[in-house]
């Protein structure tokens, strides 16, 4: 093969993966330095080969592969993975592992069929490096267009540096390795600013110190409108306003919101607020009414800040206010932000039966319904905030789930969306009704919003051409800020006090606790950066802290800031949708006010400057108030000594706290110690302890520590383990016990512990049954009787419908249950009155149902293949031998 050819393979592959990454973040496919460095890569690569084909391979698959995560990255972002991002990766082998594991769970959506091209494409030019490496030696007149080639990117690097230096350049103009040295420059820069508008603040709060922190709420004819009434606040995950009044092929999308927003208050023009903490963002925005950082998580980095917002505020007026979120309690750290925030109690994961699954997660259904529960304990007036979760990028919801049909003339990305969103829509009018059914709506006032788009970069182009949108280069980006709008939506369940009306008041996420503080007749977030949107001006800018720093919404213009400046700005007109000139004026005064803003914002976090005066001194600042963990944690610290190591969270968290906390382990130390000094008990995280010098035993509950302990010498036990039949014995009267089997559940059940289990009414187990399917139903009320109960070598599948009588008892529900041992199939499912419960674990799986109630009072398993008690999921790790060689 001739160094021609070769040259141009080695060409085609550097100028393509340009192309992709240009394509993704909206730019020209291709620039003359770009082009210019696929020359010089080409070049550089088959000298290479020339003396080692292996290294010039290895240089080969490395590049594609940065290249190809970097791809994956730009379609759901819209930009390159940054350096800091690199670094965090590159840590160390637990954050590897752990970050490899959640880009490849997000990438699913984001690997297209066409990418095998690129395995071909690498195939060819590793074929052409290997073909060098055997070719005969060539190098004249490569090294003298090597030299040339230099010698004119040279030339062009001047030509731009200076643009370059200042941001009015992309950076990717070189390419996307070099871009991360401009992009170094960049961040300098910002920094700097920022540290000179951060030091005219300073003053200003200087000034400020006299000042009052509570100031007196506007009285206008919506004060106090919904004065005394209960509040349910529902974060919707990844809604965006374009859903609202649309269909797709006939179909209404969210109709049940569609009907809220109709029959009720509706804000259309309302912009979501979120950087680096997407949700977690969201939740400051609203409930703190201030601007996210752009370049820290708040939650992680500034939990130990004093807040006086939305749940602070009402409850100085006597209210109870709770949060609850579906997924992992210490996920973006919100055990200890929720009550940072002002929430008395915290429900997470852990305190529901999360077995029902929808998009890989906890149901919203399960959620919704579940929570009714909960909120039915609170004390009146109550604050209750729900975080949804099923319409969660990537919007994996299970066929069985679908509420619309959509046919392929729909983009399936899009149409997956769809499904998600309507499904949550479907799950909200569920909570409504269950709140109408249990007294709970009468005297509530429910409002809804989304917390941030939901769209990835790479399928933006099907919702614009969905939407009639233009799609030129200086489109895109104003196109971006265009469908970044969420919905915002008050409804009174009072019908005395009902509100009917649509605004087009512009405003963002910050707003919406302002906004509720004065329907309830409350003061306002003295620190607030946000308005009530009833007295908010006409003519507002709203900073948008989603996009480059300067970005800015109008009644009438958009602007999408550029880091070079408000000239390199894209401008757009509302009125017109025409893109106009970034010049001097009111539009250059929105950039530099959004900068502020922001800035400014995160000056008075930072410096813990939120709240002075009397606030400080209210009784619910308690840090020992903050630190709370999973049930099983907590039940850990109420038993262990003092001196005994306890790991309150996983392995995955701990890096995610890393990675949230910049690759900082000084603020994680901060953490573990605000945690310790709170609860006086050793508290630890994996990151920060040297593990091979610990003496003390270790407590966990994250079976992903055990092997890693194994590995640096330590002996891990089970503990708090419950033998199975005590474990039923205090379970309560007039329940039913549901008994299905997975795997192999007889191999405990020897003679001694069957005779045992037989009072508990278990007759038909024992260890001849080994693999078979078992279900068993058993009504416990002063002793325990078996209504039903079977095993079988092949599968078993049994439905009784609500008030079908079982063993001469009438069940009030609707009961499913499933059980195929090794023999049939190796599942177990229980489903009651539609949803599902229980494990899918080897050995026995339970379910118990309150026969008064119909709720599912708890769930558990029991390994009897391996033992005779029911799993606590705590260990305990002892030192006892060296650890193995070459385990660090």
């Amino acid at each position: 093969m001739s160094s021609v050819v070769i040259c141009f393979v080695f060409f085609i592959w550097h100028g393509t993966w340009n192309v992709v990454l240009n394509k993704g973040q909206g730019s020209r496919l291709i620039t003359v330095e770009q082009l210019v460095m696929s020359m010089i890569t080409a070049i550089a690569l088959h000298l290479a080969a020339e003396w080692s084909a292996i290294t010039a391979s290895a240089v080969i698959m490395l590049a594609s592969a940065v290249y190809y995560i970097n791809l994956v990255h730009v379609r759901f972002f819209g930009h390159l993975i940054a350096g800091s991002q690199i670094k965090q990766f590159l840590t160390s082998r637990e954050t590897a592992a752990v970050s490899g594991a959640m880009l490849l769970q997000a990438a699913g959506r984001l690997v297209k069929k066409k990418d095998l091209l690129f395995v071909a494409l690498i195939a060819v030019v590793l074929a052409s490096a290997f073909a060098a490496g055997g070719a005969p030696a060539d190098p004249l007149w490569l090294w003298g267009m090597l030299n040339g080639l230099l010698l004119l990117l040279i030339a062009l690097t001047m030509k731009q540096y200076r643009g370059l230096r200042d941001g009015s350049v992309e950076p990717n103009r070189f390419g996307m390795f070099i871009s991360y040295y401009f992009l170094s420059l960049a961040e300098r820069r910002r920094l700097q600013e920022r540290d000179q508008l951060l030091q005219g603040f300073a003053a200003e709060q200087m000034a400020a110190e006299d000042e009052s922190d509570d100031v007196a709420p506007i009285q206008d004819e919506w004060f106090g409108k919904f004065k005394g009434m209960n509040v349910i606040l529902v974060q919707l995950e990844s809604f965006q306003q374009f859903l609202l009044h649309r269909e797709v092929e006939g179909q209404e999308i969210t109709p049940f919101l569609n009907r809220l927003a109709r029959e009720h208050m509706s804000f259309t023009d309302i912009y979501s607020q979120w950087a680096k903490g997407h949700t977690a963002d969201a939740e400051l925005a609203v409930l703190q009414s201030l601007y996210p950082l752009k370049n820290e998580i708040v939650n992680y980095k500034h939990f130990d800040k004093k807040y006086y917002g939305l749940p602070r505020i009402v409850r100085r007026f006597g209210y109870e206010a709770s949060a609850y979120h579906g997924y992992k309690g210490d996920f973006y750290n919100r055990r200890t932000m929720m009550k940072a925030h002002g929430f008395e109690k915290f429900y997470s994961e852990d305190d529901y039966i999360s077995v029902d699954k929808a998009s890989t997660w906890m149901s919203d259904f399960s959620f919704f319904q579940q929570s009714v529960q909960k909120i039915k304990t609170m004390k009146k007036p109550f604050f209750s905030f729900l975080i949804s979760l099923t319409s969660h990028y990537p919007f994996k919801l299970e066929e069985k789930h679908w509420g619309l049909n959509i046919s392929k003339a729909v983009p399936d990305f899009m149409s997956f969306y769809y499904q998600s969103v309507n499904y949550t829509d479907r799950a909200l009018q569920h909570f409504y009704e269950g709140l109408e059914e249990e007294g709970l709506l009468a005297n509530t006032v429910i409002a809804l919003y989304g917390d941030h788009e939901g769209i990835p970069a790479e399928n933006l182009p099907d919702l614009y051409t969905e939407l009639g949108m233009s799609q030129t280069d200086f489109h895109k980006s104003a196109n971006h800020l265009r469908v970044a709008k969420v919905p915002f939506i008050i409804a009174s369940g009072d019908a005395k006090r009902k509100l009917s009306f649509s605004s087009d008041k512009i405003g963002s996420t910050m707003d919406v606790g302002q906004t509720l503080l004065h329907l309830l007749g409350l003061p306002r977030i003295s620190y607030g950066m946000g308005e009530n949107l009833f007295n908010a001006p006409e003519e507002r800018i709203i900073p948008l802290t989603s996009y480059p720093l300067g970005s800015f919404a109008t009644r009438d213009v958009l602007c999408y800031a550029h880091e070079g400046g408000y000239v390199n700005s894209v401008i757009f007109n509302r009125t017109t949708e025409k893109i106009i000139l970034p010049i001097s004026g009111s539009n250059k005064g929105g950039f530099d006010y959004s900068r502020q803003q922001v800035l400014k914002s995160e000056y008075l976090i930072i410096n813990d400057l939120l709240v002075s005066g009397e606030q400080f001194n209210e009784p619910e600042w308690s840090e020992a108030e903050t630190a709370t963990f999973t049930p099983g944690v907590e039940r850990i610290l109420g038993s262990v000594d003092e001196e005994a190591i306890v790991i309150p969270i996983s392995l995955g968290l701990d890096q995610a706290y890393l990675i949230g906390q910049n690759n900082d382990l000084d603020s994680l130390k901060r953490l573990e110690e605000y945690h310790r000094k709170a609860r006086r008990k050793n508290i630890r995280f994996y990151s920060t302890t040297d593990w091979d010098v610990n003496e003390q035993p270790v407590y966990f509950e994250d079976p992903l520590y055990s092997e890693i302990f194994k590995n640096k010498g330590y002996r891990i036990e089970l503990v708090e383990t419950v033998k199975l039949s005590n474990h039923l014995a205090q379970l309560p009267d007039h329940a039913l016990i549901i008994v299905s089997a997975k795997d192999d559940a007889s191999n405990q059940f020897r003679p001694e512990f069957a005779r045992e289990m037989a009072a508990y009414g278990f007759h038909q187990l024992n260890q001849t049954k080994y693999r078979h399917s078992y279900i068993n139903l058993i009504y416990k009320n002063k002793g325990f009787i078996s209504l039903h109960e079977e095993v079988s070598e092949l599968a078993l599948a049994r439905l009784w419908e609500s008030s079908l009588l079982v063993g001469g008892i009438a069940l009030p529900f609707e009961l499913g249950v499933i059980s195929e041992g090794a023999l049939a199939g190796d599942r177990s499912q229980i489903v009651v009155d539609g949803i599902s419960h229980g494990h899918n674990s080897r050995g026995l799986n339970f379910v118990v149902v309150n026969m008064e109630t119909c709720q599912v009072v708890d769930v558990f398993r029991a390994d009897t293949f391996m033992t005779t008690s029911v799993d606590s999921g705590i260990y305990k790790a002892v030192i006892e031998r060296q650890p193995k060689e070459g385990v660090s």
